[in-house]
């Protein structure tokens, strides 16, 4: 559910749940949210909503007279989510839907407390005396602009990626195996949703995996882990849901996707144990990086010994990547497009992409002038992100090599995934300098000496 939540929407979730927590409910209710809402709008969100005029300890006050109060709980003791409340995340993410909207943001929670007018939230704000059918009005339009907000890179628009489907990693011998073996584990401790923690217990078990034994070196197994996991009382670092299925906490969804991403950008076709320490590590949240991070201080340098763990080189599509990066900051963008990663391809110079565009006649000076002409520079870069397209291409490329079998993804695959994106900046400047989808398909399949069906 909270994939597509922003850290503001997450931490109006999670005082939530503290709140519930601090005034010993046994639920989470669509109360706290309202107050978790109420407490975190300031300036000008705050007027849009009428917050400004609700006194936050009168709010409270009526929270707490508007629910039973256990004085005997424990706060560490586990919280689940009431149905109210649940139907209230539900509906905020429905509305994202109806609005158009890329995420989940904490106006779309207001708007869903309005339109639950049977949940407790709603009661209570009604005793405010708020103008509701303005503050609805305003937060529609708010959310419209917010949804029409475009930055300057040409492919910053959304594309249809593939989501993490944990029924396909069944599907993989070892993925089948941690997650598996981590079912196990939630279903013995009685809980009804695996968290990060299950991930990490899972792979420490098995000591025929690579990472256990570059994990064992900075002192993590599984003896100090499980003895370390002890000590955690409260489940509240991996956020909790109380659906009656396995489903996964956000924070051990978030490490699997980072996972997935670790995957697709070191060229492997099928997550390894590895990956999910990786992601749970730039995760930086949940129960098992808790425990990791006190161990392993520098996270870059742990992923330097994991990669030359995993491979004897540095694999094909990790430099070709790493050099679009590289692209990216020499011309002072933060995006790293489709145009980047050709750049990288290019710039690799070896492989059967960079032989194929060598043979059309495609260099990586004339592809650079191109895309000089087509991407805005910036003055400064913080942070390089992939674009949307160049995500969707990696999947492209990802799954072509699943399809074909390969253990590795190639640049062919990278490549090919550029030319199933008619429409990206790559191909622009390809067509630009006189070639075409066909005949780069045409090119690879050449190379490949009979090559492969795409």
């Amino acid at each position: 559910m909270f994939e597509k939540y922003t850290q503001k929407a997450i931490d109006v979730v999670q005082g939530a749940l503290n709140y519930a927590q601090e005034f010993c409910h046994t639920k989470v209710l669509s109360q706290h949210l309202l107050l978790s809402l109420v407490a975190q709008s300031k300036g000008v969100q705050a007027k849009i909503l009428n917050f400004d005029k609700i006194h936050f300890g009168e709010l409270t006050i009526e929270v707490h007279q508007s629910t039973q109060t256990y004085p005997d709980r424990k706060k560490d003791d586990n919280i689940f989510f009431s149905l109210d409340a649940r139907d209230i995340l539900k509906s905020a993410v429905e509305l994202s839907v109806e609005l158009n909207s890329k995420f989940i943001m904490p106006q779309h929670i207001a708007l869903a407390i309005f339109s639950n007018k049977e949940s407790g939230a709603y009661q209570i704000l009604k005793k405010f005396g708020i103008e509701e059918e303005r503050i609805i009005l305003n937060l529609k339009r708010m959310l419209d602009k917010s949804s029409d907000i475009t930055s300057f890179h040409p492919e910053t628009e959304s594309e249809s990626t593939q989501l993490l489907n944990i029924n396909d990693f069944f599907r993989e011998k070892i993925m089948s195996e941690i997650l598996t073996n981590a079912q196990a584990k939630v279903s013995a401790s009685g809980y009804e949703i695996m968290g990060s923690e299950q991930l990490l217990q899972s792979i420490l078990e098995n000591k025929e995996y690579k990472i256990v034994e570059i994990l064992d070196k900075f002192n993590i197994n599984a003896d100090n882990f499980n003895e370390k996991l002890s000590m955690f009382k409260s489940r509240v670092a991996e956020f909790e849901n109380s659906e009656k299925q396995i489903i996964f906490t956000p924070n051990a969804f978030s490490s699997l996707l980072l996972a997935l991403d670790y995957a697709k950008e070191s060229g492997s076709v099928g997550i390894q144990p590895e990956h999910i320490i990786l992601g749970i590590l730039k995760s930086k949240k949940g129960i098992a990086y808790k425990i990791l991070s006190q161990a392993i201080t520098n996270a870059v340098d742990f992923e330097d010994i994991v990669l030359k763990k995993m491979n004897d080189k540095i694999p094909e599509t990790l430099a070709i990547l790493r050099l679009a990066k590289e692209e990216a900051r020499s011309l002072n963008c933060e995006v790293v497009g489709s145009e980047m990663i050709l750049l990288g391809i290019l710039s690799y110079g070896a492989g059967v992409a960079a032989d194929t565009l060598r043979r059309l006649g495609i260099t990586l000076k004339d592809a650079r002038d191109e895309v000089k002409k087509l991407i805005k520079p910036q003055k400064e870069v913080k942070n390089l992100t992939y674009s949307p397209r160049a995500k969707k291409m990696l999947e492209v490329a990802y799954q072509t090599a699943c399809e074909h079998k390969k253990s590795k993804i190639k640049s062919e695959n990278i490549l090919y995934g550029i030319t199933k994106m008619p429409n990206c900046v790559a191909m622009q400047v390809l067509s630009n300098l006189g070639t075409d989808v066909l005949e780069i398909q045409q090119g690879i399949k050449q190379e490949l000496l009979g090559g492969m069906e795409l």
